[in-house]
């Protein structure tokens, strides 16, 4: 995709949580970093709107394993 045709860029659930170290690690997960951080300034620069969603629960969160549920706790 060239920044230049793109209406948009959606960016989902980045997060530092899914990175080494985080409660939900991906392996490598950190490796997207530099190429999304250059994706944001080639839509930016070309004027694509960006959109960034998070994972995001409420502290006490059922599906969290201190409150029962299979999850630790993050995001």
């Amino acid at each position: 995709m060239s920044p230049g045709t793109a209406v948009a860029l959606l960016v989902v659930d980045v997060q530092n949580d899914f990175c080494a170290g985080g409660a939900l690690a991906v392996p490598d997960g950190d490796l997207v970093v530099d190429p999304i951080n250059r994706l944001l300034a080639a839509h930016s620069a070309a004027g694509a709107a960006i959109f960034a969603t998070r994972d995001w629960h409420p502290v006490g969160s059922s599906h969290f394993s201190d409150q029962g549920g299979d999850w630790p706790v993050h995001c």
